[in-house]
């Protein structure tokens, strides 16, 4: 009897103390999780959303839209699109999110009586230097996943006229400057052996410009 009582407890000793060792290791994975999970929210050019509030607010006189001269010895391939209100996809965070707003784009290319070569950390480094010395900052620079790209080519018509950004092949620098009022900046850069492209979108709101129609009105035409 007294052997039977010693076999169950010494059974029941191990039970538990497999239990507490298998409690710990489930701890030990929980937490691995949890540090992974953390470090892809803080990773850059992750899928976490892009807080606006993180960017300081610039109060430099930015000047006129679209704000930016082209740099020494550069000049537009063709006429850049400008529209007073359009939508552009930019990528937040690695995120193609839409914003819309004022819209400016345009390839860039060297002059014709430049007798130097293209290059593109000149084009880069000039907007780059630029931006910055207006309170911008970069929020992405990198190149922007293929899955993105699928989801949001129904939606982005505008692929392919002037000024588009071949986000297939290029990585692309992304900046924005926080203004008081709201009316963000954003541009993107990008470019590769022979020429560079820049989008500059500034947030504004949707004027309706259409009236109704009466009965008079129509008469007297």
């Amino acid at each position: 009897m007294k052997k039977t009582l010693i076999i169950l407890s010494i059974g029941t000793l191990l039970a538990a103390c497999n239990k507490k060792a298998e409690q710990k290791a489930n701890a030990a994975k929980d937490t691995v999780a949890i540090e992974n999970t953390t470090a892809t929210e803080k990773s850059p050019g992750g899928t976490a959303q892009f807080d606006i509030n993180s960017v300081p607010v610039s109060t430099a006189e930015v000047g006129d839209f679209p704000f930016f001269s082209l740099p020494k010895g550069l000049e537009f391939q063709n006429k850049p699109v400008q529209r007073s209100y359009d939508m552009l996809f930019v990528p937040l965070n690695g995120l193609m999110t839409p914003i819309e707003g004022k819209v400016w784009k345009t390839y860039v290319e060297k002059e014709k009586s430049n007798k130097e070569d293209w290059s593109l950390p000149y084009f880069l480094k000039s907007y780059d230097d630029a931006i910055t010395k207006l309170g911008g900052v970069k929020i992405f620079d990198g190149k922007v996943s293929q899955q993105e790209l699928d989801r949001i080519k129904q939606e982005a018509k505008y692929f392919g006229e002037e000024g588009s950004i071949d986000y297939w092949n290029e990585p692309v620098k992304v900046y924005v400057i926080r203004r008081p009022n709201g009316d963000d900046i954003y541009i993107q850069v990008s470019g590769n052996t022979g020429v560079g492209v820049i989008q500059i979108l500034q947030k504004a709101p949707f004027e309706q410009t259409i009236s109704i129609v009466k009965s008079d009105d129509i008469k007297k035409n």
